[in-house]
């Protein structure tokens, strides 16, 4: 009998805890967290906000940059919010961009807002003279999907994506960060709608 108590003590610390919650993270993202045991496919209409820069990090960037980078990110907030939106409608979903005033976001019965949390302009130095990944750049975001009606968060999620062995222009390099995260946010719903 002690035995099975010990046995049975060692499988309950050694299990997961999302294990035992009804829905596992799919392993899209760098980190994510679900916090539903029910699948999001009875959402049909989902609002994307557009993703905040406000807290935004910046490495490698110089002061010049940093004032092109304005640009930039306006126009990197609209591109991560019009690949989910375009990657997620069709079918029996309808994915929409929230208005900045919000006006339109109670047509949503689910909504996935976040921030970029880092910009990374990498190193042409080292990514010509070291290679292998070295000096790359890219983008962090971090975000939620928030079951509309009743502010619930569902699941949270951190991603990271950069240029790897790309090499080229260092804004079209973050530029394509951008749209590839867009493409693993609108997996990772999917994945957790199945």
């Amino acid at each position: 009998m002690k035995k099975m108590l010990l046995i049975m003590a060692v499988v309950a610390l050694l299990t997961p805890i999302n294990a035992l919650a009804g829905m596992k993270a799919p392993g899209v993202l760098d980190k994510e967290n679900v916090m539903t045991d029910e699948s999001l496919a009875k959402y049909k209409s989902i609002g994307i906000k557009i993703f905040t820069t406000d807290n935004i990090k910046y490495n490698n960037v110089d002061k010049d940059e940093k004032r092109q980078l304005k640009n930039y990110l306006k126009d990197w907030q609209k591109l991560l919010a019009n690949t989910i939106k375009n990657e997620l409608n069709g079918g029996n979903v309808t994915a929409f961009i929230i208005d900045s005033d919000g006006k339109n976001a109670d047509k949503a019965d689910m909504i996935i807002e976040g921030e970029f949390t880092q910009v990374n302009m990498g190193s042409a130095f080292s990514r010509v003279f070291w290679g292998f990944g070295a000096g790359q750049a890219g983008i962090t975001v971090k975000g939620k999907l928030v079951d509309a009606k009743t502010g619930k968060v569902l699941a949270t999620f951190r991603h990271e994506s950069t240029s790897g062995l790309q090499n080229g222009d260092k804004w079209q390099m973050v530029e394509s960060r951008v749209g590839a995260t867009g493409d693993k946010i609108v997996e990772f719903v999917q994945k957790l709608s199945r």
